[in-house]
């Protein structure tokens, strides 16, 4: 029994050993802080309310937990953002003016895209079932299951090309979801972090991976 112990007590003593080599420091794939400053464009959302602006504020702080020395400056709405250099969309020509105009080396803009929205209605302490029809939720706040997309794109202002894009995916249970006639539907919770923060933060968190200095241990070879 003490033998059994003993090589235990080795086995685990060997396995921390090996797994306590030296950290080395890996440079996220997308450094934001060589362009100086950066604008962030407010994200775009084919549905009403405040997601919108829930996820470009929770984008902006994820940013700059992993890059506290990068300079990013929040310009507005695409909308306003594209009226003041008199344009009718983001494209090169667009993010050339706006960099002049804002005096930014690049621009962060992005959109959230709803797929899907099933409400959904409880039954009993934990459970529920689908309730067809968004008609059935117009002028009421329900939870539903709702499958988002999350697009994102870094354009460098000089010439207006794209630096990087990327995008994640993702479904989850929504709180405080209602809609209008004709079924527009409409995120407006009182409390969007209790509402959205489910399906939000896994995605803005696969988004901003890029922007992620990674740390990671190196295990050194045994002859």
């Amino acid at each position: 029994m003490n033998g059994r112990i003993g090589l235990c007590l080795g086995v685990v003593v060997l396995l921390l050993f090996l797994t306590c080599g030296p950290k080395v420091i890996i440079p996220p794939k997308i450094d934001l802080r060589k362009y100086e400053q950066v604008g962030l464009i407010g994200f775009g959302c084919n549905a009403q309310g405040n997601m919108d602006e829930f996820v470009t504020r929770w984008l902006l702080m994820t940013i700059r937990k992993y890059q506290k020395e990068a300079l990013i400056v929040e310009l507005g709405s695409e909308q306003e953002v594209l009226e003041s250099v008199h344009a009718d969309s983001i494209d090169s020509e667009a993010i050339q003016a706006i960099g002049e105009k804002y005096n930014v080396n690049a621009v962060i803009t992005g959109n959230v895209q709803i797929v899907e929205v099933q409400p959904l209605v409880k039954l009993s302490p934990g459970g529920g079932r689908a309730m067809t029809g968004k008609k059935s939720i117009e002028g009421k706040r329900v939870n539903a299951m709702v499958r988002a997309w999350i697009t994102a794109r870094l354009w460098e202002t000089e010439q207006g090309g794209t630096f990087w894009r990327t995008s994640a995916h993702g479904e989850e249970m929504v709180k405080q979801v209602s809609a209008i006639s004709g079924g527009k539907v409409i995120f407006d919770a009182r409390d969007p972090r209790e509402a959205f923060w489910d399906l939000v933060n896994p995605l803005v968190k696969k988004i901003c991976a890029d922007f992620k200095i990674k740390h990671v241990r190196i295990q050194e070879n045994w002859q």
